[in-house]
């Protein structure tokens, strides 16, 4: 049974005149006769009664009548549906993010950027490591990533470019004898204890820390490791060390914790964009080109 069949049939059952029907289908009264009739053979059931002047919906015609009439919805709902996706009003997009991006004011802007400008488009949010998010772009589990680069090649088909940046500062208990000033160099730090994000995950701060202490000729004295922003400015906060964060971080004011910034000019963190690189004739589908404009407008 094909569609033209249920659509023939729903306009003799709606006309009850096959010689309307035809004109409401733009085509000659014979073949839509022939179509019905062909579908009666299939269906092995008479599906009108006629008599000289009138057709009337025999009862299998009147059974198939609804169904007819749900299918050929379905199938211009289904037709329609492929149209916007394609078309990239519809659909849904994966974003990685790194923790320490979310204190920035950019990422959230550019989502709810992205959601008031494209209402029918889903967004899913996955918190990760930077190196699990260049892993799921890879695997195409992700759309895009925005993420701290490790120090390590993107896997094979992922590209990134800078995003954000921003300075680094030093978070450091209040009434530390290097709090009160309008800054501090890296070489001030040398023999404090340090607390530090864990070498081996996969954050992408660990290494550009460790090679500021190094310009500034010494190797930091690592006391305790966390993998949260927020954890880390807690042990500051509890007197542990010191820590070298984003200076987004700064939207986290925990009682008895001082900032400073850090006066070397490499002093500097960048966020990235991640993406495949795309193959192909075509172009990265209209959901992801949307995120992608705006993030790059927020990040502007």
């Amino acid at each position: 049974m094909e569609l033209r069949h249920l659509r023939y049939f729903v306009a003799v059952a709606e006309e009850l005149n096959f010689t309307r029907a035809a004109e409401r289908l733009h085509m000659a009264q014979p073949p839509l006769s022939a179509q019905i009739k062909a579908l009666e053979d299939e269906l092995g059931a008479l599906l009108f009664v006629r008599d000289k002047r009138r057709v009337f919906l025999s009862e299998a015609g009147q059974a198939l009548l609804g169904r007819a009439r749900a299918l050929l919805e379905g199938a211009q709902l289904a037709k329609q549906a492929a149209r916007d996706a394609a078309a990239g009003l519809t659909g849904q997009v994966a974003l990685g993010y790194t923790a320490s991006a979310m204190f920035t004011a950019r990422l959230p802007a550019a989502i709810r950027a992205f959601r008031a400008a494209q209402p029918r488009l889903g967004l899913a949010l996955h918190e990760m490591t930077s190196l699990d998010q260049l892993q799921a772009i890879g695997e195409r589990t992700l759309d895009l990533g925005i993420l701290r680069k490790p120090d390590v090649a993107p896997p094979a088909g992922v590209k990134v470019e800078p995003w954000y940046h921003a300075p680094l500062v030093v978070a450091l208990p209040r009434g530390h004898a290097l709090a009160g000033g309008d800054g501090l160099a890296m070489a001030a730090l040398c023999e404090q204890p340090m607390i530090s994000y864990p070498r081996d995950a996969g954050i992408g701060l660990y290494w550009p820390v460790m090679q500021l202490c190094v310009a500034a000729g010494f190797r930091p004295e690592i006391v305790r490791e966390a993998r949260e922003p927020s954890v880390m400015i807690g042990l500051v906060a509890a007197g542990v060390g010191l820590a070298i964060v984003p200076a987004d971080t700064q939207c986290i004011q925990l009682e008895g914790v001082a900032y400073q910034r850090i006066l070397d000019p490499q002093a500097v963190s960048t966020l990235w964009l991640a993406q495949r690189i795309h193959t192909g004739t075509g172009t990265e589908r209209a959901p992801v080109q949307a995120l992608l404009a705006a993030l790059r407008e927020a990040a502007n």
